[in-house]
């Protein structure tokens, strides 16, 4: 017989989820009749397969090790190694038991792709596997990963759920959009308007491009995007962005829509040429200068998240992005962001 412990990991999934994880190689047949049989019980008892997981619930497998070893897949090998790199402690910028905050730089993959490029989510795997939080036998049954994602050349904070509740939990929070997100970017020209720009997005697969309409087209998806000026020389303008939607290149692409790109933007290029040269020879600049900086929670949130009621979250501030607040905005200087300020009451349009 082998035991096995519900972690707070791998609470909140239904049994028949958990021994599918446990038990790779064994059918969805195989596992009903062994549960019928109480080969597999659960606390003590007879189990029927869609119950949900508490922490603390025990597992019990009535098999010969041969058979176990077979259904488990036991004598594959284990995974030592997810990332060449692990996250430092400063990139952690919030944490609890469910769910960590961690600042991803530009030009870091959120999650992993064909190229084989670093990326954020291994990163933080390595980082919680070093540190004792994951191990081969907790990836039967759960594997932490993050929650939503930036493009690979905007930096800011990404979301990791450590815990199968607050995946759950987050997923509800992001899908309904009560959760208040905000950016900060430089963007070229004057600015002076506020405002809340509803427009129609459209993605190019093969290109990795999008385009934005003021009407629907085949295939396009609403997005909605609070812009509010921050402050401005001649050249820039500073600007705080409440995304309502998250949609790739949303900001970036809504940037150059209404006249004033991103700034460094080598996708969504700059109407104003000059000023790109200008501040990249001054402040040798690589990529856009945009980043995800704050989260704004709800009162009201599921049980995993309820150490995050009503909190804001704020993230670190690219060096770059730094660099330019304290050559170009004066009243901010180093290491006082004073202009990165987010809006008090929850509910402000940006």
């Amino acid at each position: 017989m082998k035991e096995f412990t519900i972690s707070k990991q791998e609470a909140g999934q239904k049994f028949h989820k958990y021994l599918t994880r446990l038990l790779p190689n064994a059918g969805s047949g195989f596992v009903y009749k062994m549960l019928r049989k109480k080969n597999i019980t659960l606390n003590g008892g007879k189990a029927e397969g869609g119950e949900t997981l508490s922490a603390g619930d025990v597992v019990s497998v009535f098999f010969s090790d041969e058979t176990f070893a077979k259904m488990s897949g036991a004598n594959a090998p284990e995974i030592v190694r997810f990332s060449a790199r692990t996250l430092s402690e400063e990139q952690i910028v919030y944490e609890d038991e469910h769910l960590m905050a961690v600042f991803k730089p530009a030009g870091v993959l959120s999650q992993k792709d064909a190229s084989g490029a670093e990326a954020i989510n291994e990163e933080a795997l390595q980082y919680l596997f070093e540190r004792g939080d994951v191990t081969a036998e907790s990836l039967r049954s759960y594997k932490p990963g993050i929650c939503n994602r930036l493009d690979r050349n905007t930096a800011g904070i990404l979301w990791v759920a450590k815990t199968l509740a607050g995946a759950q939990a987050m997923s509800e929070v992001l899908r309904n959009r009560n959760l208040e997100k905000y950016y900060f970017a430089f963007v070229t020209g004057v600015l002076k308007e506020t405002s809340d720009v509803t427009l129609y997005l459209t993605k190019d697969e093969e290109s990795n491009t999008v385009s934005v309409s003021e009407t629907p087209a085949e295939g396009s998806s609403m997005i909605r995007t609070g812009i509010y000026p921050v402050a401005s020389n001649k050249r820039v303008t500073l600007v705080r962005i409440r995304l309502y939607t998250g949609r790739s290149h949303q900001i970036r692409s809504v940037m150059k829509h209404i006249g004033h790109p991103v700034l460094g933007d080598p996708k969504y290029s700059p109407t104003d040429a000059d000023t790109v040269a200008f501040y990249r020879t001054r402040y040798h600049l690589h990529g856009q200068q945009l980043f995800a900086y704050a989260y704004r929670f709800p009162e009201e949130l599921p049980e995993a998240l309820s150490e995050l009621c009503g909190e804001t979250i704020t993230g670190l501030v690219p060096d770059a992005f730094a660099e330019l607040l304290a050559g170009e905005l004066p009243p901010a200087k180093e290491k006082e962001y004073g202009y990165l300020e987010i809006p008090g009451p929850s509910g402000l349009p940006v």
